[in-house]
């Protein structure tokens, strides 16, 4: 009876200690740095009806939400686990201790139960990437990607791999769309101009010409890939310092990622060189417009008209003008 009474007080004490966890809404780590799992959203069962399995996954649970991923190893590798969500939390532990072998085999024990749980597959997919199986790892994102194309863990998993095989060209698009959501994001950021770096000093060593990559360049920015586009035209810029297409578009796209000056100056340049330049000064005159300064930027854009009364981008530039002085008017 005393045995009865004891192992129910600490099944009641547990219940206790787990709803507070939750209650207070510990999680794991960013899925930013780290794509493990936050403890689940669900009801406590009832202390007196906890068996032994779930008391184990119950205490895992407070462990991981803890961080205490050696306690979680403790508590569910002492016998088989035959549920999937015991897998995902030993996997993860595993993962985060460096264990990645054990961790890769920690989530196949898991999708033996639950082939389908995307959150398994996710696991495996990281793991083997650690493991030196980005084939496989590739496979593993893409099959979550397909039905779920929004979920970011396995996004930045895909960049990853793509990046670390040197697949550039497929990294880039990735991460400028993660830059899109999460400006100035540290790993997306590397990823996007280390990703330009590698594929044009590929392609210089091919025998490609600037003007290959500044086309390349246009594409992207065509294709909303403008952060790319800009690293692109930077990057030619570097090896071409005069190339009046690189220059024209860090002139266009500079601005836009805190870059004004840069684009100022190069379009600036190209107009010294070339004053009936069209697209250079209508591009100067709307940095100007956009920073606020409507008197310079009218003066470019007479210069537009005087020449060519009728271009449509000096028109729309005139226009504009126009309406944000209105806009000031008292």
């Amino acid at each position: 009876m005393r045995e009865q009474n004891s192992r129910r007080f600490t099944a009641m004490a547990l219940a206790v200690v787990l709803g507070s966890v939750v209650s207070r809404g510990i999680a794991s780590s960013s899925a930013t740095e780290d794509p493990a799992p936050a403890p689940p959203k669900s009801t406590v069962p009832d202390a007196a009806q906890v068996a032994p399995p779930v008391a184990r996954l119950d205490s895992a649970e407070i462990y991981y939400a803890w961080g205490d991923y050696a306690a979680v190893v403790r508590v569910l590798s002492r016998q088989s686990n035959s549920r999937p969500r015991a897998n995902l939390l030993l996997g993860w532990s595993l993962y985060r201790l460096g264990r990645m072998p054990e961790a890769v085999t920690a989530f196949e024990r898991g999708l033996a139960l639950a082939p389908e749980n995307l959150d398994l597959i996710n696991g495996h997919a990281f793991a083997l990437y650690r493991t030196d199986q980005p084939e496989r790892a590739e496979a593993e994102f893409r099959r979550i990607l397909a039905t779920n194309p929004d979920r970011e863990e396995s996004i930045r998993g895909l960049a990853a791999v793509l990046y670390t095989s040197q697949r550039f060209a497929e990294c880039l698009p990735i991460a400028d769309g993660l830059l899109r959501s999460h400006p100035g994001d540290p790993e997306a950021e590397h990823h996007l101009v280390k990703s330009v770096d590698g594929m044009l000093t590929g392609w210089r060593q091919a025998g490609k010409t600037p003007a290959e990559m500044v086309a390349e360049g246009w594409r992207l920015a065509d294709a909303q890939c403008r952060r790319s586009a800009l690293e692109i035209f930077r990057w030619v810029l570097l090896v071409d310092p005069f190339h009046p297409g690189a220059r024209l578009g860090l002139g266009k796209l500079g601005p836009e990622f805190g870059r004004e000056a840069e684009a100022q100056r190069a379009l600036e340049e190209l107009l010294r060189e070339n004053p009936d330049d069209v697209q250079a000064r209508a591009a100067l005159a709307r940095l100007h417009l956009n920073a606020g300064r409507t008197r310079e930027a009218d003066t470019e854009v007479q210069a537009i008209l005087t020449a060519h009364p009728n271009d449509p981008a000096g028109v729309e530039l005139r226009d504009a003008i126009r309406e944000r002085e209105r806009s000031r008017a008292p």
